[in-house]
């Protein structure tokens, strides 16, 4: 099933809210490829483009804040390292089988997103507005 943005994720931040909307479309990119047969080479296009893009997005998040002096920011940077982590674990446990590949990825993504979003994401929001930040 598709992820489908709700109110609810945004941080009242234009910029991060757009940028949480592209990984949204990237795991459902994902979710369409599982409705077909998975080719390799377009998965592993998907996956090239979703750690770039994460990767762009926290060094976004991050920026403001250190900018801001956000105060959970070294728990929520932590948050981030572990993301990275558990990504590049599926992504050399399942790298050859495309499909499996795929399946644990929009599993993980889609709990983890959604979550973090939810949980971690709300506790900076009233610093960034603090800071002017929409």
């Amino acid at each position: 099933m598709k992820l489908q943005w709700e109110d609810k994720y945004s941080v009242g931040v234009k910029l991060i809210d757009d940028q949480h909307k592209m990984m949204f479309d990237t795991i459902n990119k994902l979710v369409d490829v599982l409705a077909e047969v998975p080719q390799k080479e377009e998965v592993n296009e998907i996956v090239k483009d979703l750690v770039e893009y994460k990767k762009f997005h926290f060094v976004t998040e991050e920026k403001y804040f250190d900018e801001f002096n956000y105060e959970n920011s070294e728990e929520h940077k932590q948050k981030h390292k572990e993301f990275n982590i558990r990504l590049e674990g599926l992504i050399a446990e399942w790298g050859n089988d495309s499909v499996t590949l795929a399946f644990k990825l929009v599993d993980f993504l889609e709990d983890w997103l959604l979550d973090h979003l939810i949980t971690e994401d709300q506790k900076y929001v009233e610093c960034f507005a603090k800071h002017g930040l929409k």
